[in-house]
């Protein structure tokens, strides 16, 4: 497969970074980002492949996106880390990078990389590998970098996602206790690094509604190391839950908090893997989908154009009954921007077991003239301003209170949507 890129662009690289990251930062981000190396950076990732200072995550996740990108002469001189021709013999490629994985992993290794794709059953019997104890990192970083690459298809994602709801702990594997509906509240666990986050107050928001929040979070693995849902979280004193059973106790004030270590060791194995292979890959978008509590709702975000109607059709896939996605709020979160209109999907099964959906297009009128932009913004912050709205209602900071009344509401009008 020969798929061309954007090749003759160039980007800002930190040359304090190792010579692979750079790397992967240059070739692996995607149809409309990556790009050629140049010689001298191919030249650094030779000779540190031969010194043994690459990792085998990061070496699969950086030729995932070099094959992926198609190979241009002046990456040829990677071939000399390896054997002659090795670049052009996937199946060779594999068998070096991939050596310690299973027969059948090395063989959808090569049929990726092939350009073929896969059918819900070998996607599921690919992440029953992903996530095991089984030797193999090296084809684990070459399949999350590929599949990123080159976006996952729906079977592939829901093959996946039930491998990974298949690692829960017991304890999160109950039955929900009785009581009101669950709404599941997804954020990217890689957080925000310019604006605060008021994912704790949609919680408690949701819950004079008369829902049940439980909000999904966990380690952040990158790119934005900031801060996230969980430092937030932790700053304004909350707890993890220990399990399903949490939700027969009286409703904490903003909702539960369900963290992925305690959940799964298996899918919090991945978060070290993850900063080794850079760019995020599909676990960004389906850990927010395991589903301890057959929850009935989930309400998530899509920054990225091409992901809303993509994490629609996975939400209906995995099978929850009503799905919200905010799909052009502020990066890294669900909150609504001040600016400019947002766009909402929502969908909703019938009894015929088909689902509806619609498209809620909101003009928000924030009173503002420019859009919030904080450098560096830290959870201590952070959690200061939502004890102060929670307490008062108000904070003083026009931006976070107006995007906390805005968001609280649309996000209401897409909850009623689903009851209709």
């Amino acid at each position: 497969m020969q798929t061309r890129y954007n090749i003759h662009m160039s980007i800002v690289l930190d040359p304090q970074e190792a010579a692979i990251v750079r790397g992967i930062r240059t070739v692996g981000v995607g149809k409309k980002g990556s790009h050629a190396l140049t010689p001298e950076l191919a030249r650094e990732i030779v000779d540190d492949l031969k010194a043994g200072k690459v990792s085998a995550v990061a070496q699969g996740a950086f030729f995932a996106g070099l094959l992926a990108k198609g190979l241009q002469p002046q990456e040829e001189m990677l071939a000399e880390a390896f054997a002659p021709g090795v670049l052009k013999d996937f199946r060779q490629l594999v068998g070096i990078i991939a050596a310690d994985a299973p027969e059948f992993v090395r063989w959808l290794c090569v049929q990726l990389l092939s350009g073929q794709t896969l059918d819900r059953q070998t996607a599921y019997d690919l992440g029953k590998f992903l996530f095991s104890h089984e030797t193999g990192d090296g084809a684990r970083g070459l399949i999350a970098s590929f599949l990123r690459v080159r976006y996952e298809t729906d079977d592939e994602y829901e093959g996946l996602w039930q491998a990974m709801q298949e690692t829960l702990a017991p304890a999160f594997t109950t039955l929900s206790p009785p009581g009101a509906p669950v709404v599941q509240l997804a954020e990217p666990f890689d957080g925000v690094d310019h604006s605060y986050m008021i994912t704790p107050l949609i919680g408690q928001y949701l819950q004079t509604l008369g829902y049940r929040a439980v909000h999904m979070v966990g380690k952040n693995s990158g790119p934005k190391l900031v801060m996230n849902l969980w430092d937030i979280a932790q700053a304004i004193g909350e707890k993890a839950a220990g399990g399903n059973q949490d939700l027969a106790k009286p409703a904490p004030r903003m909702g539960w908090f369900f963290h992925q270590s305690d959940m799964s060791q298996a899918l919090d194995r991945w978060v070290n893997l993850r900063r080794q292979t850079v760019k995020r890959p599909f676990l960004s978008t389906l850990e927010r989908f395991v589903n301890p509590l057959k929850a009935d709702i989930l309400i998530a975000s899509a920054f990225h154009p091409p992901y809303g109607e993509k994490m629609l059709t996975v939400a209906e896939r995995v099978g929850f009954k009503g799905i919200v996605i905010v799909k052009n709020g502020i990066e890294g979160t669900m909150a609504f921007p001040l600016l400019r209109p947002v766009k909402m999907l929502a969908s909703a099964k019938g009894k015929d077991g088909q689902y509806q959906r619609r498209e809620i297009i909101l003009d928000v009128v924030g009173g503002v003239q420019v859009e919030e932009m904080v450098n560096k913004p830290q959870a201590i912050d952070n959690a200061r301003l939502i004890e102060a709205h929670f307490k008062q209602g108000s904070t003083g900071n026009k931006h976070f209170d107006l995007r906390v009344k805005a968001t609280c509401e649309g996000i209401r009008q897409g909850l009623d949507w689903l009851k209709e």
